[in-house]
């Protein structure tokens, strides 16, 4: 019965992997998703400090926040690897260079990424040295120009067999409105649309909530901790809804997994309490 038992296991344990080829050759250890941005994406918040504001990384992300969401549901081979970088553009990314300088190229970024969803946070950033002009003549990018820069970001990371999710930057308040992120959200809005990539809504749902600018960091431009979760919660929907039986027989797969090394080594499975 136990020999079995056993071949009924490992059955179901090499289906339920077969069924998880759609996201490539990614990890079988873990079912990683890597979040890319600037810094709502690292985790940014301002603090008053002695009279003035501070920029400060709280380790009560949106990411982080993520992370515990998925976990709670779907188990602990669930995992969010925070990419995010302060200040940073998509076209930075696109190229490994300014603030993703440390990081390849991205396409040989995702050639050596783990990854089986990619999310994609941009625009606030593009906004802002739009409205400026102040950095380099290629990194001043339009609205219609950051469209172009993400449709090759979404193109590179499926190439390499990369599930992704488009994320809205949240609204801005106080004299940061001035950026005029508006145009660029209609541009991802669109783009999500055409390609059929699943779309994070942040930007009028968080516009269309009462007060909505009192969950703001005092800068009006990072969000506060309550705000970072209430992203979280929005981005948990969309990949629930949309990746939720995949990550469902990851974890089972995962389970089996231990189950069959457990079998391996000690010749018995340990019953749970």
């Amino acid at each position: 019965m136990k020999t079995r038992a056993l071949r009924n296991s490992l059955m179901v344990f090499f289906l339920t992997l077969f069924s998880l080829k759609s996201f490539g050759e990614a990890r079988t250890d873990k079912f990683i998703i890597e979040a890319w941005g600037g810094s709502s994406t690292k985790g940014v918040i301002a603090i008053r400090e002695n009279g003035r504001l501070k920029n400060i990384v709280t380790p009560d992300n949106e990411i982080a926040w993520l992370n515990r969401l998925l976990q709670q549901k779907y188990g602990p081979d669930i995992e969010v690897v925070n990419r995010g970088e302060p200040s940073a553009q998509a076209v930075e990314l696109l190229h490994g260079t300014y603030k993703y300088k440390h990081s390849p190229p991205w396409a040989a970024s995702m050639s050596g990424s783990t990854a089986n969803i990619v999310l994609l946070n941009f625009a606030t950033n593009d906004a802002r040295h739009y409205h400026f002009t102040d950095t380099a003549a290629d990194y001043v990018i339009s609205p219609e120009q950051y469209r172009k820069v993400m449709t090759q970001l979404i193109r590179l990371a499926e190439n390499q067999g990369k599930k992704v999710v488009l994320q809205e930057p949240h609204p801005l308040c106080g004299r940061a409105e001035k950026w005029n992120i508006a145009p660029y959200v209609q541009q991802l809005d669109s783009l999500a649309r055409a390609q059929h990539i699943p779309l994070v809504a942040q930007y009028q749902r968080i516009k269309a909530m009462p007060d909505w600018q009192s969950l703001m960091s005092p800068d009006c431009i990072h969000p506060s901790v309550a705000m970072y979760r209430n992203k979280a919660e929005a981005t948990f929907a969309v990949l629930n809804a949309h990746f939720g039986p995949q990550m469902a027989a990851f974890q089972q797969a995962s389970q089996q997994r231990r189950t069959h090394q457990e079998i391996a080594v000690t010749g018995t499975v340990a019953q749970s309490e």
